[in-house]
């Protein structure tokens, strides 16, 4: 008889739908949809969170996350720094807007789509960020295949 007990299984499944998008004459915040889904529910729900570009950039600069990419990205050829600096800030928004979907379902979700809008959440959102910002990190280096680098560690031509 084992004593182990099975892993727990997520209460929600959640999928990136799209984002981040801006909206036409909407271009200060983006958009992140998300599939979710309870295990209780027939059919799953579009939730639309909405992140203030002015907020994304206060993070961005809280953290020195532009310093923190720059750096990493100095083993990245020239010719392809641009690609993975887009990638890295998309990557970096669609973590905020994950995170900020977190916080509205502990709040209570309901079976319902619906969109959760920028000028609410915000000092919560800003403390899981900043609680979570090394997982976050480590998250864009695996995304970006960037994961076996130390950005401390010079990178050794061949």
């Amino acid at each position: 008889m084992s004593l182990l007990s099975p892993p727990q299984i997520p209460l929600f499944r959640i999928t990136l739908f799209y984002g981040p998008e801006t909206f036409e004459g909407a271009s200060e915040a983006i958009h992140c949809v998300f599939n979710v889904k309870k295990r209780s529910w027939k059919g799953g729900v579009q939730v639309d969170i909405v992140v203030g570009r002015g907020q994304i950039q206060q993070l961005e600069e809280t953290l020195r996350f532009q310093s923190w990419i720059g750096e990493l990205l100095r083993i990245v050829p020239s010719n392809d720094r641009e690609g993975y600096l887009r990638q890295a800030y998309d990557l970096f928004s669609q973590f905020i807007c994950f995170h900020k979907l977190g916080i509205y379902i502990q709040r209570g979700i309901k079976q319902e789509n619906i969109q959760v809008p920028a000028d609410i959440l915000i000092s919560e959102t800003r403390e899981i960020i900043q609680r979570e910002v090394e997982k976050i990190k480590q998250q864009i280096k695996v995304e970006l295949d960037l994961e076996e680098f130390d950005e401390d560690i010079e990178p050794t031509s061949a």
